[in-house]
């Protein structure tokens, strides 16, 4: 019995034995699989070939996302010294002459309307603009030339320049030159002050460009909010033969300027009535009709 057993368990154990080899080789074959499909562990011998677009032995970098760029902002024109304006009467014989001026825009809502109406008349007229004004809507500033109005500078931020020492003052003027330039591609030839307050220093800040500054000869009142009926009796009553008359195309007292959208058709009819004739405020200068205590 007990040699019976002992063959037994000798059998057994070779069974055994030859089943942990078994075993161990599928192991490796398993192991060797794994690696051709580019993982490795510790014990694998032979790895699988390299193929051309794998790289043995080489870690993945990852692509580098690269921080967003600012957009570059294009360098200013270089601002010309605008041409004087010359006198040329002749070309203006017997017209009776008045210009149409509009302060303290541009804006997204009522020079757009205001323009409208312009086009719809066939009439030219000229815009004294803020700077910052245009920095925001410098397409508005843009289709004001493009429709054939004059545009003139009104400072940067509408301040009383009057007050400010020379460098201010020089900023002031400068930097709205710069950004019209930037806006329409044009020079501006004029120059209204806030609140039409001037001094010595202003006017020779605009002389030495070239530039002229321009008052007005009726003052509708439209930023005081003024009712239509009394802005059309004003400029009836004070509008004569080379007047430029002041209304304004943003800004003032809370729906001020939707009286003026409402005047402005009434005046260009009334005004033509009369046989007065619409001229930017150059054209003006130009037929020696603009007053010279008016446009400096």
């Amino acid at each position: 019995m007990r040699g019976k057993r002992t063959n037994r368990t000798y059998a057994l154990s070779r069974t055994l034995v030859f089943m942990a080899l078994a075993v161990w080789l599928g192991g490796c074959s398993i192991a060797q699989q794994w690696d051709g499909n580019g993982l490795s562990g510790p014990g694998i011998a032979d790895a699988a070939p390299a193929t051309e677009t794998s790289v043995p032995n080489e870690t993945a970098t990852p692509d580098v996302v690269k921080p967003e760029q600012p957009a570059v902002k294009p360098p200013d024109k270089e601002i010309p010294a605008p041409f004087p304006i010359v006198p040329n009467p002749e070309k203006y014989k017997n017209k009776k002459l008045v210009a149409l001026t509009f302060d303290d825009g541009p804006d997204g809502k009522y020079t757009q309307q205001i323009l409208e109406i312009l086009e719809e008349y066939n009439v030219k007229a000229t815009f004294f603009v803020v700077g910052l004004q245009v920095e925001k809507y410098p397409e508005i500033a843009k289709k004001i030339v493009e429709e054939g109005h004059s545009i003139g500078n009104h400072s940067w931020s509408h301040r009383d320049l009057s007050k400010l020492s020379s460098k201010a003052l020089d900023n002031e003027l400068n930097k709205t030159q710069q950004v019209i330039l930037n806006a329409t591609g044009v020079t501006s030839l004029l120059m209204r002050a806030p609140y039409g307050a001037i001094s010595n220093a202003l006017l020779n800040s605009v002389h030495q460009e070239n530039m002229k500054h321009v008052f007005w000869t009726v003052d509708t009142r439209d930023w005081a909010g003024s009712s239509v009926a009394e802005m059309h009796k004003n400029v009836l009553a004070h509008t004569h033969k080379g007047g430029i008359i002041l209304m304004h195309s943003f800004g003032g007292r809370k729906h001020a300027i939707d009286h003026t959208v409402k005047l402005l058709p009434i005046i260009i009819k009334d005004l033509r009535e009369r046989g007065y004739e619409f001229a930017t405020v150059e054209q003006l200068i130009e037929s020696g009709q603009a007053h010279s205590s008016v446009v400096k």
